[in-house]
């Protein structure tokens, strides 16, 4: 069994993208900052998918619904923890509901902690925690692709692959707006959209193994580092001053640049950051946090300063507010699986702390 070592580089950036994704969300009435801050969950769908066929690839023969069980619980304990979180801010603080109320509340709730609301079955309703819809359409295209690959990998690479992306590329880009009330555009615009995302992360992969066998020296090195520098700043230049369809996917391929150079381990930032790797990897993992707790925090807000002139002065407290947040979610959840594992051992295989198993994982060796 060999041990895939979690990347510095990719860690950090999601830290940071996970900030981009925050500040879109405070400024989204107005868009004054963070224009475009949403293209920076594409970041983090394209790591994914690069880190899921590389799982695949190095998982010699492991039936899928072993891998799709383990990541259903690892997402779960996460996102249930964010769902309590945002019941007790939206429906308690915010809404002041009664106990009678909250039971109705909750009896609809539930199916969002299940990972099943987010995926359009919410009866034209908005989420409890709205960003957590990722995670579910993660989970379901991680199935059906787990799936595909341990049935027909050929014929999925080849044939299913190229045909999605043309199509979905197609479809998505006359898709003009998304409403909430539609069942069929909610649940397309978001699963649909981490599909073709998740096969670009199968680009990415392919590429990032194919410039690590180059032997390249150090300046080689140095000036693919200043590329993924670029492709980075060109995506945060977009992010802060765009929004256009053209631009997002012109962000895309950045992030695609920039994660096949960091993942190809010639990336001389990759590197450096190896010596500070218990930093990167709890950023990379509170990067998660940040981004399941940081919803219920904005609503906290616009419900106390209505005013945006007056809620937008508050950016410094909406911040502290959401890491103070993150990091309880972040050790409490932790703490609740250690507990878990300790008492039951055969929840060590399936519940997964971030840093020690996730993306990181343990795989044979092809």
């Amino acid at each position: 069994m060999g041990v895939e070592k979690r990347n510095g580089s990719i860690d950090v950036m999601k830290f940071v993208y996970a900030w981009f994704v925050t500040y879109y969300h405070f400024y989204f009435d107005t868009h004054a900052h963070f224009i475009s801050g949403r293209y920076a969950v594409e970041f983090f769908l394209l790591a994914a998918g690069s880190y899921f066929f590389r799982a695949m690839e190095l998982s010699g023969g492991e039936p899928p619904r072993k891998y799709i069980v383990r990541r259903f619980w690892r997402f779960f304990p996460w996102t249930a923890t964010a769902f309590v979180f945002a019941f007790i801010v939206i429906r308690i603080v915010i809404n002041g509901q009664t106990p009678a109320s909250l039971a109705r509340s909750f009896s609809g709730d539930i199916w969002e902690m299940l990972m099943i609301k987010m995926n359009g079955m919410n009866q034209g309703k908005h989420l409890l925690n709205c960003p957590a819809w990722t995670v579910s359409c993660m989970l379901l295209v991680e199935i059906v692709m787990a799936g595909c690959w341990a049935r027909d990998r050929r014929a999925f690479v080849q044939i299913v692959m190229p045909v999605s992306l043309i199509v979905g590329f197609g479809c998505w880009r006359n898709v003009e707006s998304v409403d909430h009330a539609n069942w069929a555009v909610f649940a397309d615009f978001g699963t649909i959209r981490v599909w073709l995302v998740y096969i670009c992360g199968f680009c990415c992969w392919r590429s990032s193994r194919y410039l690590r066998e180059l032997p390249l020296n150090r300046k080689a090195e140095a000036a693919l580092t200043v590329l993924e520098t670029l492709c980075h700043g060109f995506a945060v230049w977009v992010m802060l001053r765009y929004s256009t369809r053209n631009l997002q996917w012109c962000t895309l391929l950045a992030f695609f640049a920039a994660t096949a150079i960091s993942l190809s381990g010639h990336s001389l930032w990759e590197r450096a950051l190896r010596r500070i790797s218990r930093l990167t990897d709890w950023l990379g993992a509170l990067s998660f946090s940040v981004y399941l707790v940081h919803w219920p925090i904005m609503q906290y807000f616009v419900a106390r300063y209505p005013d945006t002139d007056v809620l937008y002065g508050h950016v410094g407290a909406v911040t502290a507010a959401v890491v103070c947040a993150a990091v309880g979610h972040y050790f409490i959840t932790g703490g609740l699986l250690r507990l878990w594992r300790k008492s039951v051992p055969g929840l060590k295989e399936a519940f997964c702390l971030p840093g020690d198993g996730g993306v990181r994982g343990k795989f044979r060796k092809s």
